[in-house]
């Protein structure tokens, strides 16, 4: 379920970041199609709690530090250990593809670092964005890493979408490929989200949660070197759970 006020409130910070300018009321309203009372009443509210003021002299508000302050002091408490985004790094430098880590979020897998290859052609990604977990790499790592009662529960709800190609668009061909998967042990995806986009990727539970690590860009690069990428997302989820065993013990 989502909550229309809070979306508005994303909207009207994502238009601020886009136009870098300050913007009237009534601009506001139309580039959100909101309501003018309505988006009258959120800036109102967003003034009042520091995040937006009124430039009078250029006639219209203006986003102030306070999100920007905010957002430093979530990132200081990273839930990862400290050495994970180095090790994401130094295998997009190796592979000089796009890396990834994703979380299970319900019944997709969410984004939550993302380390983008410096290739002009290149799989581009928003820490935040979600996959179906029928559809990416990441999302059958993590619906191969559960218990077959887990995978159960989330398979029951889910409705198949053709997104790409060669999108799997039944129970059937998803239990059959991550069959092949967990026999080989990796996962990946072939044109089933974005054609010709290929990933290879690998899960983890780490306490109560799932992550996956996938190593994502054009068919074309990824697909010809199959097992070495395999061997690096296999070997950072084995060192992620090897340093998880040996702090809980």
């Amino acid at each position: 379920m989502t909550v229309p006020a809070a979306g508005r409130t994303l909207d009207i910070i994502e238009i601020f970041a886009r136009e870098r300018r300050p913007m009237s009321v009534s601009v506001l309203a139309k580039a959100t199609g909101m309501p003018l009372s309505s988006c009258h009443g959120l800036v109102k509210t967003l003034e009042a709690r520091g995040y937006l003021m009124e430039s009078k002299t250029q006639g219209g508000y203006y986003m102030t530090r306070l999100l920007g302050h905010l957002a430093s002091a979530i990132e200081e408490f990273d839930p990862l250990p400290d050495w994970v985004v180095p090790q994401l790094a130094e295998m997009r430098d190796k592979c000089e593809e796009t890396v990834v880590l994703a979380k299970l979020t319900g019944d997709h897998a969410t984004y939550v670092e993302v380390l983008e290859s410096e290739q002009s052609i290149r799989f581009i990604v928003r820490v935040g964005d979600s996959r179906p977990l029928y559809a990416s790499a990441v999302g059958k790592a993590l619906l191969g890493t559960m218990t077959p009662d887990e995978r159960e529960a989330l398979l029951a709800g889910v409705k198949f979408v053709k997104r790409g190609k060669k999108s799997i668009t039944t129970r059937a061909g998803l239990l059959k490929d991550l069959e092949d998967s967990q026999s080989r042990g990796w996962y990946m995806s072939q044109g089933e989200y974005f054609d010709d986009v290929s990933a290879v990727a690998d899960a983890m539970r780490i306490g109560k949660e799932y992550y996956a690590v996938a190593i994502a860009g054009p068919s074309s690069r990824i697909e010809p070197v199959l097992d070495r990428y395999a061997k690096m997302v296999t070997a950072f989820t084995r060192n992620w759970r090897s340093a998880f065993e040996a702090r809980s013990a």
